[in-house]
């Protein structure tokens, strides 16, 4: 919310009325924290696991969390990148309610642009300090049987 009036931050607010269900399964949803990492023409993509879809570096991020930190430290621990955050490029905010309004829940998808600390990109070099990711490339255009969270195009020619 501290950052919907700044100029230099993409803010974006959803609202949708939906049924319950919906309602009920969003409200059990954490808040997510993404990075763009580029290098050069290319993003990176991982997989998390061999069933899951490739989709940019993002961390659940419990209620009052601090989505920078969340972010950093799971690139670190999956992929082995230490990274600096260079700026927020998005924020989505997500409001659902029922027909009636009695029933709501709301997500935030705060998206920063970030690189490796040292400068190296070396993806056979990173040494991730928890459980690695599946699989992690870099693609020059949105991988096969992506899952384009809010703010992937932001890195994408």
């Amino acid at each position: 919310e501290p950052l919907r009036n700044r100029d230099d931050v993409r803010y974006h607010v959803e609202r949708d009325v939906v049924d319950r269900a919906v309602v009920d399964q969003v409200a059990d949803l954490p808040d997510l924290a993404g990075v763009g990492i580029t290098n050069d023409d290319e993003l990176l993509f991982r997989r998390l696991t061999e069933t899951c879809s490739w989709k940019i570096p993002v961390a659940n991020v419990g209620p009052d969390g601090d989505y920078a930190a969340a972010i950093r430290e799971h690139v670190r621990e999956t992929v082995g990148f230490t990274l600096e955050l260079d700026a927020v490029e998005s924020v989505w905010h997500v409001s659902l309610e029922t027909d009636d309004g009695e029933h709501t829940a709301s997500r935030a998808f705060v998206v920063f642009g970030g690189s490796p600390v040292d400068g190296d990109y070396d993806l056979g070099a990173a040494t991730p300090e928890g459980e690695a990711v599946e699989e992690v490339g870099w693609f020059a255009d949105l991988p096969p049987e992506a899952d384009e969270i809010p703010g992937t195009e932001l890195f994408l020619d």
